[in-house]
């Protein structure tokens, strides 16, 4: 293994250790203490009070957390993966399915053992009363992360010249929807922030395992490849 190569290793090891070790001490932390933190109190009545008055600012940051429900995703997920398909992006098409589904798999498991009760009280505004999963952590914004971000990944990955402005076009519109999953979540009163927060943590997680699987697996089969992409 080259110089450059173990020092990636090094950093890729160093970086999952870290975000292992923070979303696992959150986990133990609302295990134990499973009420809001008061930072999660101030911070859901403060995004609540400022956005619920205002329908334009409201009904698209609401919009953006129904991407991330079970239908939803299953119909986008088919969808992008027919286009990596018809773009012979045969990595692309099998790794993002795998990275939804083992983030979510995660996710549950991670909720299951911390069993967080959703927000509840406290004067905050419930759209819907979720009572089929626990809130910590956010699988919304683990989601947004984790696939979201392995489509920014990926627009890094391409060779081919294609028009820039297409390509920031949809690099903006993806920061913006893993920006504004937490404030989606925590608006609609089914997250604490703090749920937000164990999300991201863990969406980063899968985001850089599955980034390093892609590295490994495009110099371990290049035909997998498209012609953009080598």
């Amino acid at each position: 293994m080259g110089a450059g190569r173990r020092h990636d290793h090094l950093a890729f090891l160093l970086s999952e250790t870290v975000l292992a070790v923070l979303v696992i001490g959150l986990a133990l932390a609302f295990r134990r203490h499973p009420g809001p933190l008061a930072v999660d109190l101030d911070l859901e009545v403060g995004v609540q009070n400022v956005l619920l008055p205002h329908p334009f600012l409201r009904e698209p940051v609401e919009a953006i957390s129904t991407l991330d429900f079970a239908l939803p995703v299953v119909i986008t997920l088919s969808i992008i993966a027919a286009i990596f398909l018809l773009l012979r992006r045969w990595l692309d098409a099998i790794i993002v399915p795998i990275a939804a589904g083992v983030s979510g798999l995660g996710n549950t498991a991670i909720k299951d053992w911390v069993r967080r009760p959703r927000p509840s009280g406290h004067g905050i505004h419930v759209v819907q009363h979720i009572t089929t999963s626990f809130s910590f952590p956010s699988g919304h914004v683990t989601y947004a992360v984790a696939v979201y971000g392995l489509f920014l990944y990926f627009s890094t990955q391409i060779r081919r010249p294609i028009p820039l402005v297409l390509v920031w076009t949809i690099r903006a519109v993806l920061v913006v929807l893993i920006l504004l999953m937490p404030v989606s979540r925590v608006l609609e009163g089914e997250h604490w922030p703090s749920d937000t927060l164990g999300g991201a943590l863990e969406g980063l997680f899968w985001l850089v395992i599955f980034a390093h699987v892609y590295l490994w697996a495009r110099h371990r089969w290049p035909r997998l490849l498209a012609r953009d992409e080598r």
